[in-house]
């Protein structure tokens, strides 16, 4: 969703973590939850390390409670500070992810956090491309960082596997460069402004149709 932006972050020299509420253990068309959840714990600690940035799972299980979504975003937040925090947009059709959206703002609401949402292609509902930040000089690694996941290698379009539900590399290398003509860019990725003030750091450009 935004990981050039925390790759390009975390080679700016910022510290960058990503929190995973939950495994999305149940999204797999074959595995059984239990076996398809460990191997993602596996998946989003390689994924960051190639993107050079922390990672954690806060111990939620799939679908995601809102309570307990908001009691371990508050936890989290709480240790670590962060100045920005990167989330979905609430215009999904995934029930988790509008659950995701809540607990970040509701945290933030109270805490001096910027907050920006990543574009999902599941997220969609009126998203707003507001801000873009050229990724070109990452794009490399956070591929090899999304191919850590089956699902995503599923989705390719020299894989053999028909299983995949959601075209996640057609829509991903394709909204790069999409978004990096919008921005007269080679490859970018766009974020929505939903709270606070982006840190100058980021180097996100203001889109001119917004």
């Amino acid at each position: 969703m935004s990981g050039g932006l925390a790759a390009s972050a975390a080679a700016d020299g910022l510290e960058v973590e990503i929190l995973h509420l939950t495994r999305g253990e149940r999204g797999h068309p074959s595995k059984r939850p239990s076996e398809f959840g460990s191997q993602i714990e596996v998946e989003m600690l390689e994924a960051a390390a190639i993107l050079g940035v922390r990672c954690e799972w806060a111990g939620l299980q799939a679908p995601l409670d809102e309570a307990e979504a908001g009691q371990a975003v508050a936890r989290i937040v709480d240790r670590s500070q962060p100045r920005v925090m990167v989330t979905h947009w609430r215009g999904s059709w995934h029930p988790s992810h509008v659950r995701a959206h809540s607990a970040v703002m509701a945290a933030a609401a109270t805490r001096d956090i910027a907050v920006l949402f990543g574009e999902n292609c599941e997220d969609l509902d009126g998203f707003s491309a507001e801000y873009f930040v050229s990724v070109s000089n990452v794009y490399d690694r956070w591929l090899a960082a999304v191919r850590c996941y089956e699902l995503f290698r599923m989705s390719e379009p020299r894989s053999d596997d028909a299983r995949a539900a959601i075209p996640y590399w057609a829509y991903y290398t394709a909204a790069a460069k999409v978004r990096g003509l919008q921005a007269d860019l080679e490859l970018a990725e766009v974020v929505m402004l939903g709270a606070g003030t982006p840190p100058v750091e980021l180097e996100l450009r203001r889109s001119q149709f917004s």
